[in-house]
């Protein structure tokens, strides 16, 4: 009530809040709290702000029962939703005020073709690539050269097909979280996802490279804990099998730091825990371009700081950059279909390609 009490421009506070995804608990908590700095009119335009987010969080929960009763059902797709709207109906009270943006699906490798060509022909349509088309030869290609394709819901709402969900840096294996996965009732739909524990420590991973830059992420944080199928112990003993012990124990040094109600927390953190909660504030300040600015620091393309990994992963990551420039792209296959016996030579024709667009870019037609 205090800080309630010092604040006099209740329209940037709902924002804010709106940018950085928490103004549906936001608003929630003010309109318990009461205070009365905060004037009919601004708790009417927050309300009106909070009502158009909610809509929308429960218009992604749709569209992913839709994904399952129309495409992944009907093909017996093995499959697991992770993060967003699947994260909210399992583990808030009130799914509708975690902000969602998009939805997450993880399927096995060698069914990617077939679920994207039934997506296509029941309108969805690309997203990344843009210009996907619906024939085999150009899925198979896609799914090859990238290990995410966007689609989007015939109602517009940006689904992300995964079939490896860690950048390869061999962390996981697909196979094995779609055997583990559990099953829990939403609407008339049944959901698969991953169990507590895994779910937590990919969380941790996946945050922390983007260096928790979201306020919903540390929501996240505390909702899954908070679960009744949640056990740290087992959490734990998740990320010792991931080789993620020292970002689990990082992230719970961090997370309790945060919910304690006085600042002087962060006096007594580790280097580590400090380093995350230092990113943490300057992205959450800075916004994207914060973000990016520490994004262009990473040690390696798949950990947001060097105390994640080995040493010698380390060595070897700027190895597997130079080679990734090399891997032909989709766009690649669009200059020029090529069929599977001959899709070798982008390998060939990549460079002269890279140089020609270098080249028109630096003298532009007059």
């Amino acid at each position: 009530m205090a800080l309630c009490n010092s604040i006099r421009e209740w329209p940037e506070v709902a924002r804010r809040a709106e940018r950085l995804f928490v103004l549906p608990l936001v608003y929630r908590h003010l309109h318990e709290l009461a205070p009365p700095t905060l004037s009919l009119t601004d708790a009417c335009f927050m309300q009106k702000q909070t009502l158009r987010l909610v809509q929308g969080n429960l218009l992604v929960a749709g569209e992913q029962q839709r994904l399952v009763r129309e495409l992944l059902d009907p093909l017996e797709m093995p499959y697991l939703f992770f993060k967003g709207p699947a994260l909210a109906a399992r583990y808030y009270d009130d799914p509708g005020m975690r902000s969602c943006r998009d939805i997450d699906l993880l399927v096995p490798r060698h069914r990617c073709v077939e679920l994207l060509e039934s997506a296509l022909q029941h309108g969805y349509r690309p997203l990344a690539p843009e210009s996907l088309t619906s024939d085999r030869q150009s899925l198979a290609f896609a799914i090859r050269t990238q290990p995410v394709v966007s689609i989007a819901s015939p109602l517009g709402v940006r689904i992300e097909v995964h079939h490896d969900i860690d950048r390869g840096a061999g962390i996981y294996r697909t196979d094995a979280l779609l055997d583990s996965r559990i099953a829990h009732r939403v609407g008339d739909a049944m959901l698969y996802s991953m169990p507590a524990s895994e779910l937590f420590v990919y969380i941790c991973l996946h945050n922390t490279l983007h260096y928790w830059s979201h306020l919903h992420w540390l929501v996240d944080l505390d909702a899954i804990q908070r679960h009744s199928d949640f056990n740290e112990a087992s959490a734990y003993a998740c990320a010792k099998r991931r080789g993620l012990v020292s970002t689990f124990n990082s992230c719970m040094e961090f997370y309790r730091a945060l919910a304690a109600p006085e600042p002087e927390h962060s006096v007594h953190l580790s280097q580590r825990s400090r380093d995350m909660l230092e990113a943490s504030f300057t992205t959450l300040q800075g916004g994207f371009e914060a973000e990016m600015a520490l994004r262009r620091k990473r040690p390696t393309p798949e950990f947001g700081f060097a105390w994640q990994t080995s040493l010698t992963y380390r060595w070897s990551s700027p190895i597997r950059e130079w080679t990734d420039r090399f891997r032909p792209t989709y766009i690649d296959y669009q200059f020029l279909p090529l069929p599977p016996n001959w899709q070798w030579l982008y390998y060939a024709i990549r460079p002269y390609r890279a140089l020609a667009k270098r080249s028109q870019s630096k003298w532009p037609a007059t």
